[in-house]
């Protein structure tokens, strides 16, 4: 599993529970909303809320991450209105990498996102949509996607490809905060149905990318 990946799935994974506590989370965050004391360094991601101000960084154990922490806990502190927040991720597990599925497994799973959301099962069909933009991600991109993806990752990848419009990629992370709290637990929220229409479409629109019969390979 690469580095960015490690630490994409570890970032997604804390987004949840910041959130919950009232934090706005930003991934890879902009120079623009950093303080001039982080100009020349850049925390993996910051969580901001009008009483507390968190800078998150996420290092593999190692004695060059060690000293790198060091350097970066020295910025931080003159600065006690900001926290810093570590996090280290292990080198030791891997992750098998996932069959391209076929296109018309692709067509049956939107086929059947179409019949939860006729029946009025909203929540399921949301599930459903995001498993069904992997799959088709990963059968358009099998080597860049050839992981187990987190959402965010997985809509940049598409949207850096040209598979889907800038437009499409905001409206899709916008999303993904509703998504997150399906996955883990939130079993009483409510889906707009024009949501899952416009996933549809997006969906559509994927599949069309795909060669009639078979998926493409790396």
């Amino acid at each position: 599993m690469s580095d960015v990946h490690t630490r994409d799935v570890l970032l997604e994974s804390l987004l949840p529970q910041y959130q919950a506590e009232g934090f706005e989370v930003f991934l890879n965050p902009s120079p623009s909303i950093l303080p001039p004391f982080m100009h020349e360094y850049r925390p993996d991601a910051v969580a901001l809320r009008p009483d507390r101000k968190i800078a998150i960084e996420v290092v593999r154990p190692s004695e060059t991450s060690s000293r790198k922490v060091q350097d970066i806990k020295s910025l931080f502190a003159p600065h006690s209105d900001w926290e810093l927040r570590v996090f280290y991720v292990s080198s030791s597990v891997t992750e098998k990498a996932l069959d391209v599925v076929s296109r018309e497994a692709i067509r049956s799973s939107i086929d059947r996102l179409r019949a939860l959301k006729s029946a009025g099962h909203f929540l399921p069909a949301l599930i459903m949509a995001w498993a069904t933009l992997e799959g088709v991600g990963r059968a358009l991109l099998p080597e860049s996607l050839k992981r187990p993806q987190t959402p965010r990752r997985l809509v940049g990848v598409l949207a850096e490809a040209g598979y889907v419009t800038p437009e499409e990629a905001d409206w899709l992370r916008a999303a993904i905060s509703l998504r997150n709290e399906a996955v883990h637990g939130r079993v009483d929220l409510t889906v707009d149905e024009n949501q899952l229409d416009r996933f549809v479409e997006v969906l559509e629109t994927l599949i069309g990318f795909l060669p009639d019969g078979r998926v493409p390979t790396a």
